[in-house]
C-alpha cells in the first residue's frame, strides 16, 4: 500500500472536477464516518486561529471565526478537512493560547482531539494545507478563464 499523501486522500474521495461545498462536505463526512458540524464563533473564542477541529465520538465540529470573510472560512474548513482525511492525531501546535473557554473542556466533554489551524508550518500543517488547496481548486470552478498570456504563467 502506498504512502498517504494529500493527493491520494483527495483522489480517494472520487470527486469530479467541480463540486459544490455541500457535496464536498457530504463526501468528507462519509470518509470521516461521522457528521461534521461547522460553527461560526466570535473571533475572541479562538483568537489567532483561523479554524479549529474538535473531534468527539459521535461527530466533529469545526469552529470558524465569524468575522473572517467567506473565502477565508471556506479555505480554513478545507484545511481542517485535510487533517481529518489524513488521519492526523495532532498537528504539533500547542492549543495553549486557547482562551479559558476550553480549559474546563476535555475528556469530560467527550473531546477526542482538538486541532487548530495556525501559522506554525510543520509537516502535518503543510500536508493539511496541500489538501486545502486541492479541494479549493474543485470548489472554485466558477473563476473566469485566464486570457492574458502573462497571467497564464502563474497558473
Amino acid at each position: 500500500m502506498g504512502a498517504v499523501t494529500p493527493e491520494s486522500v483527495v483522489d480517494a474521495l472520487g470527486l469530479g472536477p467541480q463540486v459544490t461545498f455541500d457535496e464536498l462536505l457530504a463526501v468528507v463526512e462519509r470518509a470521516h464516518g461521522k457528521p461534521i458540524e461547522l460553527l461560526e464563533v466570535p473571533n475572541s473564542v479562538i483568537p489567532t486561529v483561523t479554524g479549529l477541529w474538535v473531534e468527539k465520538d459521535q461527530k466533529s465540529v469545526i469552529l470558524l471565526p465569524e468575522e473572517d470573510n467567506q473565502l477565508h472560512r471556506t479555505h480554513a474548513v478545507c484545511h481542517e478537512f485535510g487533517h481529518i482525511l489524513l488521519g492526523h492525531d495532532g498537528c504539533g501546535v500547542a492549543v495553549a493560547p486557547m482562551p479559558s473557554i476550553f480549559q474546563h473542556v476535555g475528556m469530560r466533554g467527550g473531546i477526542k482531539r482538538m486541532l487548530a489551524r495556525s501559522l506554525h508550518w510543520n509537516e502535518a500543517e503543510l500536508a493539511a494545507e496541500r489538501v486545502a488547496y486541492l479541494l479549493s481548486r474543485l470548489l472554485l470552478h466558477d473563476e473566469p478563464a485566464t486570457t492574458s498570456e502573462f497571467e497564464r504563467t502563474f497558473v
